[in-house]
């Protein structure tokens, strides 16, 4: 009996070993890796791009196999889902949800739509919170169609590959799903949803310019709504204040000298009075790397301090324009003294707002030539 048991268990484990029931093969569906949304006239109109990941990275021999082409899909509807809906209908191989990578929205929809992405995204279990958020003035397709280097997949672009892109050139940050999404109905504070944009000006590959999907600045978004699309030069206030900058390069003097700022570090203190205000402290080191015009140290350090304050109240006077604060000061004010002022005082952010901003920087020369 015990034998016609362990045999009828051994038999057992053969059944579920077998195979994936009803798994599909890798070319046999069109593997997403990026939506993009719009809307005008009533309807949106929704895009995706695919990748053929069979010939994603694959070697032939030493060398890599031609770039494989992007392909991209549109469809309008009265709704989101409605658009998908027509464009699955229409499709030679099924749609995969599963590996989208990257959310890509215009203006108009962030400006009058966010109800509906956020619904849908809810909705679709097969769309994770993780996937990076991006903005757009652009043509959606044009952003799809952005190039990369040397024949690589488009993965190894801005829209799919920010992190690893931006990692040691921090000025934007970048921004995923859920981070937008535990922030959008935050009653104070603004969050910057990343832009793209498509640049053909810095490289080429023999003699034909490339178009490189670049990231051009951001769309403020406050209690729910837009506030307004801020140009990276007017953000450039940011990334003193971000605990995530790194090592940020800084030109003075015509670009005649370089240094890099490690690891800003920022205090923030709510002064008290009839609207909050505030003490705002930077401190951080920075090795000097070029100094062309043999300024003194003393020098470059004075000069240091007034450029990173210059930036931080350029992004203040953006701030007042368009009412949104964008380097989330009052955030301080709504958790930690709510109960001295009510919600609209709170918000109330301009260049009045900074009681005392000081900027403490400690440089370190580092200039060695190769002998």
């Amino acid at each position: 009996m015990r034998r016609i048991l362990l045999i009828i268990m051994i038999s057992s484990q053969f059944v579920f070993l077998s195979g994936c029931w009803g798994a599909r093969e890798i070319q046999t569906q069109t593997f997403i890796t990026a939506i993009g949304l719009d809307y005008a006239d009533g309807e949106f109109t929704v895009y995706i791009q695919a990748l053929n990941f069979a010939n994603i990275a694959k070697l032939d021999g030493d060398s890599f196999l031609q770039h494989s082409p992007v392909l991209i899909g549109e469809a309008k509807g009265k709704t989101i889902q409605s658009a998908f809906s027509k464009l699955e209908q229409n499709v030679a191989l099924p749609l995969y949800y599963g590996h989208v990578k990257t959310i890509l929205l215009s203006e108009n929809v962030i400006k009058d739509q966010m109800k509906a992405v956020t619904e849908f995204i809810g909705q679709n279990s097969f769309l994770r919170y993780n996937c990076w958020l991006f903005g757009t003035e652009f043509d959606i397709k044009s952003i799809f169609r952005g190039e990369s280097f040397l024949n690589n997949s488009s993965l190894y672009s801005v829209v799919h590959s920010p992190d690893t892109l931006n990692k040691n050139n921090f000025f934007i940050p970048i921004l995923r799903y859920n981070k937008f999404i535990s922030s959008y109905h935050q009653p104070v504070g603004t969050i910057i949803i990343p832009s793209l944009g498509v640049n053909n000006t810095h490289f080429a590959e023999d003699e034909k310019k490339k178009n490189v999907v670049v990231i051009t600045g951001g769309f403020a978004v406050s209690q729910q709504q837009l506030k307004g699309w801020v140009s990276k030069e007017e953000l450039v206030g940011l990334k003193w204040l971000s605990k995530d900058a790194t090592n940020i390069p800084i030109s003075l003097y015509d670009e005649n000298v370089s240094v890099i700022v490690q690891k800003p570090k920022k205090t923030i203190k709510v002064v008290n009075g009839n609207k909050p205000s505030y003490l705002l402290i930077v401190k951080s080191d920075a090795v000097l790397t070029q100094n062309e015009d043999d300024k003194s140290i003393d020098e470059i350090k004075i000069e240091l301090e007034k450029k990173i304050n210059n930036d931080i109240l350029k992004t203040i006077e953006k701030s007042e324009e368009i009412k949104a604060d964008l380097l989330n000061l009052s955030e301080k004010t709504y958790r930690y003294h709510y109960n001295k002022w009510d919600l609209n005082t709170i918000h109330s952010i301009d260049k009045e707002s900074i009681k005392n901003l000081q900027v403490k920087m400690h440089i370190e020369q580092n200039i060695n030539y190769k002998r």
